[in-house]
């Protein structure tokens, strides 16, 4: 267990270093990278140590000057799944960082990125090592103030503000609204603020008491994963953070929301049915709506955003069948589905950290962040379009890579609740398999939209330029690119893996290798036949280069071709028109705004179509309550006079009003501490007279 407070330590040299020597910016962003990999490999080799020794659980505790408690960190096995995501991604940012924050070196704080950079990690390492209430919150909320700072960067432009903002506002309400309640209850049941005394703290005979619980939880730690309706937060605060930044938020940072959620069903016994197929349903709408809206973006990390809250959904999904196997007790139901969500949190970590770096190079090559002003990057920039195209590959879900994976899971346990005796259960199934086959295509006609006109075809604006992308940014890519085809290529070994995180979970033995035994030998087929495709065709291209004739000499005579001289940019496809069509037939839950300039008459202006779409969450939800709660504190008029002694009475006030509640409520607490029950003897005046004499002398 050492390994985790040395992590801890190593990040806070980096923090310290990289503000020690913030005059010197090379050397202290050298410090900080440094410090962010030598953490990264170390949770990498603890929790490989933890996952391979089959949920061995390791714990370490120290006093503290608090009166609760004392700060524990424990590593079992879903810690230590979640920790070796930590860890992978943020060796990989900081390998990327180099080069891309060592361009603005004299021209930004890029110390302070660094430093920050550190602190979310640590506080990420913190909060799924955390063995307590207290040091999980620590952990929780010193993860939401850097995470709230890294976005606010670029705080000079009013959008990186926006969304600055609207992520503190939207992680702190969820933590207030959810995540409080939900430590409260199993505090004051337990009685200790220690997270061993949590499971079974909850009687679970008080279902209605248990599914409260659940569902607040949902609320505070979905709204950190981004869980449809309380995913407005990520597409305002994923695009406008710096690119390394972006890739850890959307890789790690709202996989602690899973993490907590799935913490959560540990402590809790197995919930009714019809929680099981709530969050299945949840996790539909949000997958299907959220690539949706991915769809409809001009904003390539935009875009990437939508699509994170879109794989919270296939998660979700996995965690709702994975309930529904517990609720029913069907071990293979729960196995499938807690596995797929785990496999699907490191697969999503991997491929969508990779499309946020690769995209980042871009955004640092071009400084264009709109997609329909780019295109023919790749054979400007051959390398990094390579790396895009294996995560759109990945993200699509098809094989051979890893994405394919972690949905196959879930899809054979889609499969086999479809096949139960239970109607409902039947029918929730086969909604989930609907919904995530719909996933799965729209999100092969958006990322094919994404990557053939950013990188296909011709450069549509000549003012955009693009350098090569620096070798550290392509090494940090290369590390997560690799790690999609690693999981692919050792699908069948990840059996073993998961049996300790599946341990975590009471109730049947969650045991992944038998089932993962019934399920792999399909996987590696489908994944051997797609290699075999991808192999052919491969050589099918070479071989027509190869052999491709020469082209006809200069003064050989052509066909006319009736005016037509070469293609141009204008004649390729935009964004908006390549998925119009699509968007359309989703009008009625995506009312998308269409804008179209035909050409007319003699002397014709450009033609141009642009099409618009509005989060209908933010228009119709949040937007016209915060505007309810806006004027209705604007009625309340007489407490914002600006007379400081009116103001210095309400305070006064509050405090008579908090000394008489307490003093009405003393009597009674001092009568009954000294009634005499069998397990509370009254106290002998004698001691205490004793004991006051005591403190007297002291």
């Amino acid at each position: 267990m050492i390994a985790v407070p040395l992590t801890l330590a190593i990040l806070g040299i980096g923090v310290a270093g990289s503000i020690l020597l913030a005059r010197k910016p090379v050397a202290s962003l050298f410090i900080a990278l440094a410090s962010l990999v030598a953490a990264g490999v170390l949770c990498c080799g603890a929790a490989l140590r933890i996952l391979l020794g089959a949920g061995s659980v390791e714990a370490v505790s120290a006093r503290w000057p608090l009166p609760v408690g004392t700060a524990t960190l424990a590593l079992d096995g879903l810690s230590a799944w979640f920790l070796l995501v930590i860890g992978v991604v943020s060796t990989a940012v900081a390998v990327y960082s180099w080069d891309y924050f060592r361009a603005a070196v004299g021209r930004e704080a890029v110390w302070a990125a660094a430093a920050l950079m550190n602190v979310l990690v640590a506080a990420m390492v913190l909060t799924v090592c955390a063995g307590d209430v207290i040091l999980f919150m620590v952990g929780w909320e010193l993860m939401s103030l850097s995470a709230f700072l890294l976005v606010g960067f670029h705080h000079r432009d009013p959008r990186t503000r926006r969304g600055a903002w609207m992520y503190l506002i939207a992680t702190h309400l969820g933590t207030a609204l959810g995540v409080l309640p939900v430590f409260g209850a199993f505090a004051a049941s337990s009685g200790s603020t220690s997270f061993a005394g949590f499971a079974g703290a909850l009687d679970p005979s008080r279902t209605t008491l248990c599914t409260v619980v659940f569902f607040l939880g949902l609320l505070g730690f979905g709204t950190k994963a981004g869980i449809m309706p309380m995913h407005v937060w990520l597409p305002e605060a994923h695009p406008v953070a710096p690119s390394p930044v972006s890739a850890l938020m959307s890789g790690v940072v709202i996989k602690t929301g899973i993490y907590g959620l799935l913490r959560l069903i540990t402590w809790l016994p197995p919930l009714p049915r019809a929680c099981a197929l709530a969050v299945v349903a949840v996790a539909v709408v949000t997958g299907v709506m959220a690539i949706l809206y991915a769809l409809a973006q001009r904003q390539y990390k935009r875009m990437l955003a939508y699509s994170s809250v879109e794989n919270i959904g296939i998660i979700t999904l996995g965690i709702g069948l994975g309930m529904l196997g517990r609720a029913t007790h069907e071990p293979t139901l729960a196995v499938l589905g807690f596995g797929g969500a785990l496999l699907h949190v490191l697969n999503h970590a991997l491929f969508k950290g990779l499309l946020f770096l690769s995209a980042g190079a871009v955004l640092h090559g071009t400084g264009v962040d709109n997609i329909e002003r780019l295109g023919g990057m790749a054979r400007r920039d051959p390398v990094n379009s390579i790396l895009f195209a294996v995560g759109c590959v990945a993200i699509c879900g098809l094989p051979p890579l890893n994405g394919f994976v972690g949905e196959f899971l879930i899809y054979s346990g889609l499969m086999r609740g479809a096949g139960l005796d239970s109607l409902p259960v039947a029918t929730f199934a086969l909604v989930g398999v609907a919904g995530l086959a719909l996933i799965g295509g729209l999100a092969l006609a958006g990322f094919s939209k994404l990557f053939g006109v950013m990188f296909l075809g011709e450069p549509r604006d000549a003012h955009v330029h693009l350098h090569a992308t620096p070798p550290s940014m392509i090494a940090g890519m290369s590390i997560l690119a690799l790690g999609c085809v690693a999981v692919a290529i050792g699908a069948t070994c990840f059996g073993a893996f998961l049996k300790a995180p599946l341990a975590a979970i009471p109730g049947e033995r969650l045991d992944a290798q038998p089932y993962w035994e019934s399920v792999s030998s399909p996987l590696v087929w489908i994944s051997a036949m797609s290699l075999v495709a991808i192999v052919a065709a491969s050589a099918l291209i070479a071989l027509r280069r190869w052999r491709k004739l020469p082209r006809p000499a200069p003064d050989r005579p052509v066909t006319w071709g009736c005016g037509f001289a070469a293609p141009t940019a204008r004649m390729q496809y935009t964004g908006s028109s390549y998925l119009w069509k699509l968007a359309h037939s989703f009008r009625g839950l995506l009312t998308p705004h269409r804008h179209l300039a035909r050409p007319e008459r003699c002397f014709a202006s450009p033609a141009r179509l642009e099409t618009q779409t509005q989060d209908a969450a933010v228009q119709k939800g949040y937007q016209p309550m915060f505007r309810a709660v806006a004027q209705g504190c604007e009625r309340l008029w007489p407490l914002q006079h600006g007379r400081i002694q009116l103001y210095l009475m309400y305070i006064v006030s509050t405090l008579l009003i908090v000394f008489a509640v307490e003093a009405w409520h003393a009597p009674f607490s001092d009568g009954a501490s000294d009634k005499a029950t069998p397990g509370n003897p009254p106290r002998a005046p004698a001691a205490q007279g004793a004991q006051r004499g005591g403190d007297a002398s002291r």
